[in-house]
């Protein structure tokens, strides 16, 4: 791709992620002719490890009807625990609907676990997951963040379904920001920032409190660009699909 032809060429894109979760983005970016400027506005933290354990024995005896896994952070987490406790990854056949809110965190199930989802819902959000995986009774079992939306049980719930929700991992806010991409920000120098989550934009927007920035925000979804317009933000584009490949679409949007 010539420099002239590359949608990005010129663009300084803030990659608002994780350290672990920012390489995909970056490199995406860089393909198409973008500088990625990696900012981690958010830290992962281990969740309530025993909880989560428990959970997943009684998953491996038959008693779980449906595990929703709303994030690839989540999948990890379940992994991760399945794999302290022992737990091999065919247990997942015990359960009677594996369901994913989109096709990253269905990826890393494949990944991580050699399974996929039996359910993906038409929106990559939560909202529309609760509204896809059908009526029925029994265990739900909801590995999740700490901060997640009490959307998704209240709506399992109301489906008949006894839920086990369970914090999977902990999101945690950096002490600072880097100095160079506050200097950078300062400067005016990033175009575009890419958030990926509301707990993304809270965090951005305390880890920038006091300090200079400009630079047009693009949203993976509603419920990240709802979270934008709580701080008085403007969403210069917003993904659709709400996933990697919807976000980098936007920023294509955004350039132009």
């Amino acid at each position: 791709m010539s420099a002239e032809a590359a949608p990005l060429a010129g663009q300084r894109v803030l990659v608002a992620r994780t350290r672990e979760q920012a390489g995909e983005l970056s490199r995406r970016v860089r393909a198409l002719g973008g500088r990625p400027v990696e900012a981690p506005v958010l830290q992962l933290g281990p969740g309530e490890q025993p909880a989560l354990a428990a959970s997943l024995r009684r998953l491996a005896r038959g008693e779980v009807a449906v595990l929703a896994l709303t994030s690839p952070n989540g999948v990890d987490a379940v992994a991760d625990a399945m794999a302290a406790a022992e737990l091999p990854a065919g247990i997942l056949a015990r359960v009677g609907l594996v369901a994913c809110v989109g096709r990253g965190t269905d990826d890393r199930l494949a990944e991580r676990l050699g399974r996929r989802a039996d359910l993906l819902p038409p929106q990559a959000t939560t909202r529309s997951l609760g509204a896809a995986i059908p009526a029925g009774h029994g265990t739900a079992l909801l590995p999740r963040a700490d901060l997640a939306s009490p959307e998704l049980p209240a709506a399992l719930a109301a489906k008949g379904y006894e839920v086990d929700e369970v914090v999977a991992y902990r999101i945690l806010r950096p002490a600072a920001l880097p100095a160079p991409v506050l200097a950078q920000l300062a400067r005016g120098e990033i175009d575009l920032i890419a958030v990926t989550s509301p707990s993304t934009v809270h965090n951005l927007v305390a880890l920038l409190g006091g300090h200079r920035w400009s630079g047009r925000l693009v949203s993976i979804g509603p419920v990240t660009s709802a979270a934008c317009a709580s701080h008085g933000l403007t969403v210069a584009a917003e993904a659709d699909p709400h996933d990697l490949d919807g976000l980098v679409a936007a920023l294509v949007a955004a350039a132009r």
